[in-house]
This record gives structure tokens, C-alpha cells and sequence, in this order.
């Protein structure tokens, strides 16, 4: 064991890393999520283990500085990457105090409610053959998370509907979020007990549990679809009034959007950055690639190792001419005989 020490929370925490670590070296990357949550939590607990490829993760809750500190110290150098969650959602700064103690292993910032919204939008196309055009969607909650997910399927062409127990907040946030949505998508509407719509799917994003379902029992049918993205949100008693209608309830999985957590180590993102981006001469040209906007009359290809496309000359502003000079035009005459040049070579 790593740990020379007892600290008042017991053997026992450094017991459960003992066996994550033991989990951790099953694969190729050894990884470490460390996260917390806008509701009320624990000073430690462990999540559930997630596994992607070459990556075994473990999970962990950590709502305490000095907690926070211990785990770093435990798995520092141990493991490839430490996931920490950016997101300030208690008052700990998981971020801050992670750069400042993680010495050997690599640091990777996370969102964690960034990770919910990409699971939610892959679960809900998957259930619904990713065709939400017209699909009435009735939002419970106006936080972080039930916000970007008015925006999300909203934008998707579904008819958003939202409940929340602050109809002041709420109205508020639905009239920014109607500004900036795109010019011919529909309103999102605040819910109201006349509305008679008829829900496809309900989704609760609240931080403490849902009391008003009495409000949507009209509202809904054995055919709408529940899903529970803040954890215990249903009632007992309406849980069991939807098993007995068999309905479909579902609580939101996480992992589902793994990849996009881990996307930073990815190969074709890091090739992007390394082959893909960049600026260099080639036969006295400048040429740039990869979203680099650079002064009038550079050359911009597909990428800046081994290009094998041009794709014109640049404008100064982030385009291409429309019409180049002669000596524009010469220059990638010359260009595009090296590219081919070289790709005959290469064959």
C-alpha cells in the first residue's frame, strides 16, 4: 500500500484504492475520474468503474480538499491520466487544487455535465431512431444540465416544453434561449396546466426529487418515455404508476459518452494537431493548413504534412480569392506539381 498514514476517514478509503489500482493495471491506460455534483453529496465516495478500449477508469466523488489531496497523492505516477471535472458545482475547485498537486501523471480537464448532455442526445436518437423532428419533449428543471438540454433538442426540431418550480427563473432563461436559437426553430414554451400535448418523452434534470406529477398526468400515455437524468427524481409512488402502465423509464448512463471524454488522446485528434495543423514553406511558398488564417495571398492546403489538396489562395480575412493574379496563380501551378510529385514517390 501506498500510505505510510491513517487519516481520520480510516484505513477503509485507502483500502478501496488498493483495489481500483488493481483494476487500474488490467489495461494498457490506467485512469482516474474525479468529479463532484451540484446536489448535496458525501465528502468521498466511489463511482462505478468504466472501461473504453485501452482505458480502465475508475470514478470517484470527492467533495473534500484534503480527501482530494490524499487521492492524488495515492495514484500520482501510478496512472496515465487524472480526469479532473472543471466545473465548479460545490465549492471545492477540484481543478486548482489538482494542477497544483499532481506532479508525474498527465492532468485532463473534463466537463462532466457536458458528458451528460452528449449521453442523453445518443441515448434519446437511439430510442428514437434518431428522428425527434415534432416530437413533444416536456423538460423538467432550469439548471445547467436541463438547459443545455432544451438547447440541445430544441435544435434537433422537437417541441420543447418546461416545467420548473421557479416560473420566474425559468421565463427568464427560456426568453435567452429562444434569442439565440436558430432563426426558424420553434419556441421553447414554459409549461402550463393547460397545455393538453401529448408528451413523447419526459426528461428531469432536477437536483431533489419530483413532486408535481399530479401537474402531467393528462399529459402523458403508456407511450411516453421517462427518462431521469438527475438520479432519483421520480417518486415512489409515480414510479410505481408508471411500471404498472409500462411505460418506458429509463435513468441516464454516463458512460454512454465515454469517448467523448477521452477524445483529447485520441488518435485522429492528436494526428489533427501534430500532421494536420500548421505552417511551413514549400518551393518558396507559405503554405498553412487546419483553420490558421493568416495574411493575403498565402497558400491554404488540406494539411501541412504531406498535403495533397489545395484549396486556394488566402483572402486576409479567412477565405479564399475569388480571383487570383498571375503570380498567384503560378505559385500553385508550382505547388501542385510537388504535391504531385511527391505522391508519385509515395506510391
Amino acid at each position: 500500500m501506498r500510505f505510510n498514514y491513517l487519516s481520520k476517514w480510516g484505513l477503509t478509503m485507502y483500502n478501496e484504492f488498493d483495489k481500483e489500482l488493481r483494476f487500474l493495471n488490467e489495461n494498457k491506460y490506467k485512469c482516474v475520474m474525479i468529479n463532484t455534483t451540484a446536489k448535496h453529496a458525501k465528502a468521498f465516495s466511489i463511482l462505478p468503474r468504466r472501461i473504453y478500449g485501452d482505458y480502465n477508469i475508475s470514478s470517484f466523488m470527492i467533495n473534500n480538499v484534503d480527501i482530494l489531496k490524499k487521492a492524488i497523492t495515492y495514484y500520482d505516477g501510478l496512472i496515465d491520466y487524472f480526469f479532473i471535472d472543471v466545473e465548479l458545482k460545490q465549492s471545492i475547485n477540484l481543478y486548482e487544487q489538482s494542477k497544483k498537486n499532481i506532479k508525474y501523471s498527465e492532468l485532463i480537464t473534463i466537463k462532466t455535465n457536458d458528458n451528460t448532455i452528449e449521453s442523453l442526445d445518443l441515448l434519446v436518437r437511439e430510442k428514437f431512431n434518431d428522428d425527434l423532428i415534432d416530437k413533444n419533449i416536456l423538460v423538467i428543471g432550469s439548471g445547467n444540465i436541463a438547459s443545455k438540454t432544451m438547447i440541445r433538442f430544441a435544435e434537433r426540431q422537437s417541441n420543447i416544453f418546461v416545467l420548473s418550480r421557479n416560473v420566474r427563473k425559468t421565463t427568464r432563461i427560456l426568453k435567452g434561449i429562444n434569442e439565440i436559437l436558430p432563426k426558424y426553430n420553434k419556441k421553447i414554451q414554459l409549461f402550463n396546466k393547460n397545455i393538453l400535448t401529448q408528451f413523447d418523452l419526459v426528461i428531469s434534470a432536477i437536483s431533489t426529487e419530483f413532486t408535481k406529477s399530479d401537474l402531467i398526468k393528462k399529459n402523458i400515455n403508456e407511450n411516453t418515455m421517462f427518462i431521469d437524468v438527475g438520479v432519483n427524481n421520480f417518486n415512489e409512488k409515480f414510479m410505481k404508476q408508471l411500471i404498472n402502465n409500462r411505460n418506458d423509464i429509463l435513468r441516464l448512463d454516463t458512460r454512454i459518452a465515454l469517448p467523448y471524454q477521452t477524445m483529447t488522446k485520441d488518435k485522429y485528434v492528436t494526428d489533427f494537431f501534430d500532421k494536420v495543423m500548421g505552417k511551413k514553406d514549400i518551393e518558396q511558398s507559405l503554405i498553412v493548413a487546419g483553420g490558421i488564417i493568416p495574411e493575403e495571398g498565402v497558400i491554404i492546403v488540406d494539411k501541412i504534412n504531406n498535403p495533397t489538396q489545395i484549396i486556394g489562395i488566402a483572402d486576409g480575412r479567412g477565405g479564399v480569392k475569388q480571383v487570383e493574379t498571375s503570380v498567384e496563380k503560378e505559385r500553385v501551378y508550382k505547388l501542385k506539381n510537388e504535391i504531385s510529385k511527391k505522391n508519385q514517390a509515395d506510391v
